[in-house]
């Protein structure tokens, strides 16, 4: 197997990716820490679908916004018990969070949760009516939230007290701040549901909301130091570096829909929503640079050579973001041409979608 042969302060040895995924197998191939963005980019492929169904009135894609949301509660059933078994050895768990590889890769469950909250609150209706929907959104957003709350401050703890280096930071750092920016999307149904109760619930979101939003901008400077400061981020773990495209995308795009509900309940003027789309565009157009950005890095990594891993699936649920949040600032600005773009990103987040899948499906099967 090869080494990459990146050293850290703490002793920590930087192997490949598959090194990572094959020195698992005795533990099984679920160990590994990213197997939750299965759940992540799988629900969003479904909150994309539904997003393209209001945009365009195709009912069709409702329903296989359904059937893929489905799939992702599917999986989501199936994976989570190797995450809950890590609480069993405390002291492992410990040590697996303190690994600036992957640590910060365990943070896809809760993401996962979360974004099953905001899939079951949009799209959940279609299957299950709007008041079981709603129940099971709540559920989830409630227990994602605090995993997230807990999960994010203890892998900072853990990071902090490493000593690790620049040499240790990849775009999988920016997956604990993302999934708090999704704790505002799956309450905007609640809110919408229990108007009475807005003005508390628009104050939690918003709460939220910030922590993604600060923590996001500080570890996103911290990123861009290490990518020029030091050398390039090891082939193997090129993926993690789209991952910046989804808090840029989220970003937006909770703050929108958060303002959005707030007008529709009167907990805030309507004219606030102008903030929301400012956010939303200008964080789209950072996320377009950083494409054109990670797409040059991603051709560097291929000559290389990228193994096939579960840290794939952050090329997934990334794309799904920008394509969320550009439809929702299309439908806002009532602008046809910004909607059509976010179709065009759609199309590019389901393929990429059946890509990793088919290629998740052929690494369970070898």
């Amino acid at each position: 197997m090869l080494d990459i042969g990146v050293t850290y302060p703490t002793g920590y040895l930087l192997s490949s990716m598959e090194e990572q995924v094959m020195a698992s197998a005795g533990h099984g191939v679920h160990h590994h820490p990213a197997w939750f963005g299965v759940v992540m980019g799988t629900g969003a492929v479904a909150l994309v679908l539904a997003s393209q169904a209001d945009a365009w009135s195709i009912p069709f894609l409702d329903v296989a916004a359904a059937v893929v949301l489905a799939a992702a509660s599917l999986a989501a059933l199936l994976l989570w018990p190797r995450y809950l078994r890590r609480l069993t050895d405390r002291g492992a768990l410990a040590a697996e969070l303190a690994d600036p590889a992957h640590g910060a890769m365990l943070a896809t469950f809760p993401a996962g949760l979360l974004v099953l909250a905001v899939g079951w609150g949009r799209v959940g209706p279609v299957l299950i009516g709007d008041t079981a929907a709603l129940i099971v959104d709540a559920i989830l957003v409630s227990i994602g939230a605090v995993i997230a709350l807990v999960l994010s401050a203890w892998w900072a703890t853990s990071i902090g007290r490493s000593g690790v280096g620049l040499e240790g930071v990849n775009g999988g750092w920016l997956i604990p701040p993302v999934m708090n920016l999704i704790v505002p999307l799956g309450l905007v149904p609640i809110i919408e549901a229990l108007p009475d109760q807005a003005p508390w619930l628009v104050v939690l979101a918003l709460g939220f909301w910030g922590v993604g939003a600060v923590l996001f901008l500080a570890l996103l400077a911290v990123l861009v130091a290490r990518l020029a400061f030091r050398t390039p981020i090891p082939a193997p773990m090129a993926p993690s570096l789209w991952i910046p495209l989804a808090p840029a995308g989220i970003l937006g795009l909770a703050l929108l829909r958060v303002l959005q509900v707030s007008g529709e309940t009167g907990v805030l003027p309507e004219q606030v929503i102008a903030l929301g789309i400012v956010v939303s565009a200008a964080g789209l157009g950072f996320g377009l640079w950083w494409a054109v950005f990670a797409s040059l890095d991603l051709l560097r990594a291929r000559r290389e050579g990228i193994p096939f891993h579960p840290g794939w699936w952050g090329f997934v649920f990334p794309l799904a973001a920008m394509s969320l949040s550009m439809a929702a600032v299309g439908q806002a600005v009532s602008s046809t041409p910004v909607i059509t773009v976010s179709v065009i990103g759609a199309v590019i987040t389901v393929v990429v979608w059946l890509l990793v899948a088919t290629r998740t499906i052929r690494l369970l099967q070898s």
